[in-house]
């Protein structure tokens, strides 16, 4: 587990407190949900709910492992501790991805608004500005404070993902 404040909360998102408890106490080599489960004095099923949302999330693997004689499968489990911050990185990159496109959509259109509706001019053009389902009409809407907004996430993320490279 990472001192870097960011990445615990990353986890404590992904797997609650309980779930950054159990990570902090695993050692740095391959081992079973049933010897989790007594490192950190936790229920398996919980232990196992933990390391199948973290094999989810490309964090967690396994490999198993078969007793030619009960016919038991044993689960061996280790952790990507090294791509946590790539993923990290890759998921603010998709976010940064999306704002950044509504961004450039807002900053290029034209909005008109109703009582339950914000269109484009084009559609409230078409629509001679008049608006069917609530029965008003479209007035001119000022996206300025939403622009502002979107820069405002876009910038607090990119600064996020700078503390993420240095390490806190």
């Amino acid at each position: 587990m990472s001192d870097n404040p960011l990445v615990k909360e990353y986890f404590r998102k992904m797997i609650g407190e309980e779930g950054l408890k159990i990570m902090e106490n695993l050692p740095e080599r391959e081992i079973t949900d049933e010897e989790i489960a007594g490192l950190t004095d936790t229920k398996l099923t919980f232990v196992r709910k933990i390391l199948y949302t973290l094999y989810e999330n490309r964090i967690a693997e396994y490999r198993t492992e078969r007793d030619d004689i009960s016919g038991w499968i044993t689960y061996w489990w280790s952790f990507k501790r090294d791509k946590v911050k790539k993923l990290m990185e890759e998921e603010a990159n998709g976010e940064l991805g999306g704002l950044r496109n509504k961004l450039e959509y807002e900053k290029r259109g034209v909005f008109y608004q109703c009582s339950c509706q914000r269109i484009s001019f084009e559609d409230a053009v078409e629509k001679a500005f008049w608006c069917d389902e609530c029965e008003s009409n479209f007035e001119y809407f000022d996206n300025g404070d939403l622009i502002k907004e979107l820069e405002g996430k876009i910038t607090e993320l990119e600064k996020w993902k700078k503390k993420l490279r240095e390490g806190y």
